[in-house]
């Protein structure tokens, strides 16, 4: 037979009794994880969406800003990589320039265009502007029967006059297109690399509205940017 247990009140002291106020402490304890849990998942729904706000507020304004550039770079400027060795050594091969539209040409600038006579675009200096006479005689230029220097030319011609050859070979209008002046609205170009480029000397004077634009900096390479 089991033995009755008597009971006093008071419980075995291997099974404390459950005080109530244990308990409620316990539930408020749970609770306040429980909000605290709630709290911290609301924070990084709250993170995640502000970095999601802010991650399409940046793409759109780089959309914007790229599509503003692109609008404007019709107007105002555009870039492009030069090709070929008549510029050497003031533009070389593959280097990317900047062109602002807008310039106003003059002598000496260097300027983008449309090759006369077909679909290539070039660039070269401008050396004889609408209206003037121009003449090169022993490596110098004569504008108007009046000597400018071509400053930007100086180790080149230095170095013919020491190995005896001429930089520029002789040269006139008169002779070239019976015509002593250059045209209204056109311009006389040449590269730098004169012994070896192809310029006016070949395919003759640019039409004003065939030039894009004046070459401002060179962008690339970073290391030889440089402003004209």
């Amino acid at each position: 037979m089991k033995k009755k247990v008597a009971d006093n009140g008071k419980r075995n002291s291997k099974f404390p009794k459950k005080h109530p106020h244990n308990a409620t402490k316990r539930k408020l304890k749970n609770k306040k994880n429980q909000g605290k849990k709630r709290g911290l998942s609301k924070q990084k729904k709250q993170r995640k969406k502000r970095k999601l706000r802010f991650l399409f507020e940046l793409l759109f304004t780089f959309v914007i800003v790229s599509s503003l550039f692109y609008i404007l770079s019709f107007f105002t400027f555009t870039t492009t990589k030069v090709t070929g060795y008549g510029m050497t050594h003031s533009i070389n091969n593959n280097e990317r320039v900047l062109v602002d539209r807008l310039s106003p040409i003059k002598r000496f600038d260097l300027v983008y265009f449309r090759v006369p006579g077909g679909k290539e675009t070039s660039v070269r200096r401008i050396i004889g502007l609408p209206g003037e006479k121009l003449s090169y005689i022993n490596d110098e230029l004569y504008i108007n029967d009046e000597l400018v220097a071509e400053r930007f030319l100086a180790n080149e011609l230095i170095n013919a006059k020491r190995e005896n050859y001429m930089y520029t070979e002789d040269f006139s209008l008169d002779i070239w297109k019976n015509n002593s002046r250059v045209p209204k609205g056109q311009y006389f170009v040449l590269g730098d690399n004169r012994p070896f480029s192809s310029d006016s000397r070949y395919y003759g004077y640019v039409d004003e509205k065939d030039i894009i634009g004046v070459v401002t900096y060179r962008l690339l390479p970073l290391h030889k940017a440089t402003k004209f």
